[in-house]
């Protein structure tokens, strides 16, 4: 069965239990998980989070007969995703999505090895190595170290640079530029190392802070993109695939161990079917969404083998030297190893 496949089979859980009318037995006690998100809510088939926690809600309630459900508090309704992640870390909320290996790096600083620029050759391959071995032992380490277990790794789609001033062709044409980023150190240090002006920005601002100048750019997924409807305030786009977009399915790690084993094993299920959902529409949209962009006035554009070379031999260097200060050699070595098997596999079939 093939990603779409179950995407639709993952979906088509969600219709079963409104029609069943699934409900805990009178003897059983009801209890409820708490996720948080940063998205808005949206069409099932087009709003890749609103399908995940959905598709989550439908196979964790059906799996346990009711016995649990899902809230969910979407659209920052519980704070932004850094503040997601500190209550998913202290267990005021069971469950997150939508936060990013950025901010689970104030907890455990090792998973920041995720955001190396131009690691990855595409999603299929991230998506191989996350969910194989390296992928589990980072996880098993996240948890131990900051109380919050990854669940499922979700590498969507690539991160790509956005500007309303200039088209973005190589390095030298994001000097002078003010690029919105996240406040995290290895996207500013990838942003000051291409010579722009790193500009940190809360999301909920970034919308305003393109319209009126604030920043010039941002970085970001083509979903992403038009989440924010950013392509209204964007005139260029370069598919320079800087950061594969890598959110988490997360949960507190003393909830989950408190579970029995049956129902760890009905939550892990779950997670892989929205897993499948959210993937699923991100890969059904990806031409989609760039055409919505490209329709919006914005000039897309796909830099050569040589202008991709200079993005990389800009940031490489710079990065490493940064993440060698907070992270352990070994996830290094984990990383490369788990990448070579891979592609050592891919380049044998």
């Amino acid at each position: 069965m093939n990603i779409l496949s179950k995407t639709r089979h993952g979906l088509c859980a969600v219709a079963m239990t409104a029609a069943l009318a699934l409900g805990p037995s009178a003897a059983q006690a009801q209890e409820t998980i708490k996720l948080a998100h940063a998205e808005a809510e949206g069409n099932l088939l087009e709003n890749p989070y609103w399908a995940l926690t959905q598709v989550l809600g439908s196979e964790l309630e059906t799996g346990t007969n009711g016995r649990y459900t899902l809230q969910v508090f979407p659209n920052k309704q519980m704070g932004d995703t850094e503040s997601i992640t500190e209550q998913t870390a202290r267990g005021v909320i069971q469950m997150a999505t939508s936060i990013a290996s950025g901010q689970l790096a104030s907890f455990f600083p090792s998973i920041q090895i995720l955001d190396m620029p131009y690691t990855f050759n595409s999603t299929d391959e991230a998506r191989a190595v996350l969910d194989g071995p390296f992928g589990q032992e980072l996880a098993d380490a996240a948890a131990k170290e900051s109380g919050v277990r990854i669940l499922a790794y979700l590498p969507s789609a690539f991160r790509n640079f956005s500007s309303s001033k200039a088209p973005i062709h190589s390095p030298a044409d994001m000097v002078g530029q003010k690029i919105r980023v996240q406040p995290i150190p290895i996207h500013l240090k990838i942003v000051e190392s291409l010579g722009a002006s790193a500009t940190p920005i809360a999301w909920a601002e970034l919308y305003n802070a393109l319209q009126t100048g604030v920043a010039d750019g941002q970085e970001n997924a083509p979903y992403v993109l038009l989440l924010a409807n950013l392509q209204e305030v964007q005139k260029y786009y370069t598919l320079d695939k800087h950061l594969l977009n890598v959110a988490l399915i997360a949960v507190n790690e003393d909830f989950y161990q408190s579970l029995s084993d049956a129902d760890k094993a009905v939550l892990n299920s779950a997670v892989r079917e929205a897993k499948l959902a959210f993937l699923g529409i991100v890969k059904a949209k990806e031409s989609q969404d760039l055409k919505k962009i490209a329709d919006a006035g914005v000039e897309i554009y796909q830099p050569t083998p040589e202008e991709f070379q200079q993005f990389v031999d800009a940031t490489r260097d710079p990065v490493r030297e940064l993440l060698a200060e907070t992270v352990d050699q070994k996830w290094f070595d984990k990383l490369d190893a788990a990448i070579a098997e891979v592609r050592t596999k891919n380049a044998s079939n």
